[in-house]
């Protein structure tokens, strides 16, 4: 085995533990809200690191130029995608996304009251 198959194997190994802390961290979470924050994990740094799989692997050619252009759209998308989710959780409890008078919602000034 060359050193760059052990540098690929290991990338793999870490990228799919990445995406079952992820699992597990979700699980763990009791609001849905919560949960979301543990999608980071795979969406960002497990793409990462399978962009440097590829790169190790294959070199600089069509395959790590595609996987860098997914890496990046994953990365890009991921925060707008996590926010959309959690305002139609949001939506589903209190029955609209907009904060209401009366709304249950804390807020920077009340936290430093505390």
């Amino acid at each position: 085995m060359s050193m760059g198959t052990v540098a690929q194997d290991g990338l793999l190994v870490v990228v799919a533990l990445l995406c079952w802390l992820g699992v597990l961290g979700m699980w763990r979470m009791k609001d849905p809200a919560q949960a979301l924050h543990y999608l980071s994990l795979p969406a960002t740094l497990g793409a990462m690191l399978l962009t440097v799989a590829v790169l190790l692997s294959q070199g600089v050619g069509e395959a790590f130029w595609k996987m860098s252009l997914i890496a990046l759209i994953l990365l890009a998308s991921n925060s707008v995608v996590t926010h959309a989710t959690a305002r139609a959780f949001r939506a589903r409890e209190v029955g609209h996304w907009e904060p209401l008078d009366g709304d249950p919602m804390e807020t920077a000034d009340e936290e430093k009251q505390k």
